[in-house]
């Protein structure tokens, strides 16, 4: 009778029995918006990244525009990515507050 081999996992991978949440989907703006080209533009999506913090203006504080709060904006190492499903959720979480 010969001895059974046990199989190793590959150097740097994870054993099947481990699940693992999928990685996040990070994106710088210009890639973001030529991958959603479709649906918004490099300069809108600049804009709503500039509105995502709370800022002063002559009036006031003007609130943010809930992207930070939702996690769509992150920031790292002086870049700025948007993480796209938090995106799309944000973008969701707008639609209903429409709707009321």
């Amino acid at each position: 009778m010969q001895p059974q081999a046990i199989q190793q996992p590959e150097a740097g991978r994870t054993p099947a029995t481990f699940t693992e949440p999928p990685p996040r989907r990070l994106f710088t703006l210009p890639k973001f918006a030529e991958r959603h080209s479709g649906m918004t533009t490099l300069a809108a999506l600049t804009n709503l990244v500039f509105k995502a913090k709370p800022r002063q203006s002559s009036k006031g504080e003007i609130p943010g525009n809930g992207m930070e709060e939702a996690g769509a904006v992150v920031r790292l190492a002086g870049r700025v990515l948007v993480d796209e499903d938090a995106y799309f959720r944000w973008v969701d979480s707008q639609q209903s507050r429409g709707q009321k």
